[in-house]
């Protein structure tokens, strides 16, 4: 059994190998931007306004007419 390295076969699977490292950079980039922006979406939630608390009882009375 003989081993052949081929020069443009070496060069092919060195040219994969670096589009396999971009695109995972690319991803891991995509990601820390898709958390970044989930983040800041929570943070401008924030907490419930005194409008929203004003009276607490509001809606816990149904009335139904049959």
């Amino acid at each position: 059994m003989s081993v052949t390295i081929d020069s443009s076969a070496s060069i092919a699977v060195q040219t994969q190998a670096s589009h396999e490292l971009l695109a995972a950079s690319v991803a891991k980039s995509q990601q820390e931007l898709e958390g970044q922006m989930a983040l800041a979406l929570i943070a401008s939630v924030g907490s419930p306004t005194a409008e929203s608390v004003v009276n607490p009882n509001l809606g816990s009375v149904i009335n139904i007419e049959v």
